[in-house]
């Protein structure tokens, strides 16, 4: 028990301060960008070779040196898409107007490169540990990237919150395809799905053997279903959740009006 609550906490933490120095390292001036890129780019190589290197250690210490290097894929693919770097052909704001087939092609034409980017990493990802004991690294980058293809989803569908105001500049044209609105009819499938597959995940930390592998790889894994499922949340709730991060965002966190990195 005590396993899984200390996987459990160091999930939520981990979580909170690494979304935390993204938003932080993506405030900075747009002329450190390329310095972080490179920085996290050499990060992404430690990551990948740490994915490969733990995919034969199946103990607690195994599970959490994949999940941190699943993290670190995950926070470069943040940092390419936040910093403007790579996104999508698209690049210029939407114009009013226009029916929902449309919109959608012009919203995915915003992100495309980043989208395929995302999924030649993934395969990438889980060929370095393929046929091994431990995948949570793997899966770790699978769960936070099907959480956020349905935020995306929801965004441009319509949410409470947009957080349209954390995107930086270089980024105003993607908060052209975000909807708000009370509800839409995606939401409520995602936050049960997401929802259901924590308790799935976290049912089975506690039904594993105390101290094993499976338990804590499932209570990490689990959690970030939960954070999953929280982040949805967020998008519905009448609360200023990036208060949450007002250590890393500055001046973004005062700003009025909703607003959610997609």
């Amino acid at each position: 028990m005590t396993e899984i609550a200390a996987a459990m906490l160091a999930t939520l933490f981990v979580w909170w301060f690494s979304t935390g120095a993204i938003f932080w390292l993506d405030g900075l001036p747009r002329r450190t960008h390329r310095i972080t890129v490179g920085a996290a780019t050499a990060l992404l190589c430690v990551a990948l070779w740490g994915i490969s290197a733990t995919a034969q250690d199946p103990t607690p210490s195994g599970a959490y040196l994949s999940f941190a290097a699943g993290l670190m894929v995950w926070a470069w693919v943040e940092l390419t898409f936040l910093t403007g770097l790579i996104t999508g052909p698209n690049r210029t704001p939407r114009p009013p107007g226009l029916s929902l087939s449309r919109r959608f092609r012009l919203a995915v034409g915003a992100i495309l490169w980043h989208e395929l980017l995302i999924l030649a990493l993934a395969v990438v990802v889980f060929a370095l540990s393929w046929g091994g004991e431990n995948l949570v690294g793997a899966w770790t980058v699978a769960i936070l990237w099907a959480m956020r293809t349905s935020t995306k989803l929801n965004l441009f569908l319509g949410v409470r919150n947009t957080y349209a105001q954390l995107l930086p500049p270089a980024l105003h044209h993607i908060a052209s395809h975000f909807t708000r609105a009370q509800m839409n009819p995606l939401f409520p499938t995602a936050v049960t799905a997401a929802g259901v597959l924590a308790v799935v995940l976290l049912a089975a930390a506690f039904s594993a053997e105390q101290g094993s592998f499976a338990a804590s790889a499932f209570a990490i894994l689990g959690t970030l279903a939960a954070l999953g499922a929280i982040e949805h949340a967020f998008l519905m709730l009448p609360l200023r959740t990036e208060a949450l991060w007002a250590w890393s965002l500055g001046e973004r966190a005062q700003r009025n009006g909703t607003a959610a990195a997609p």
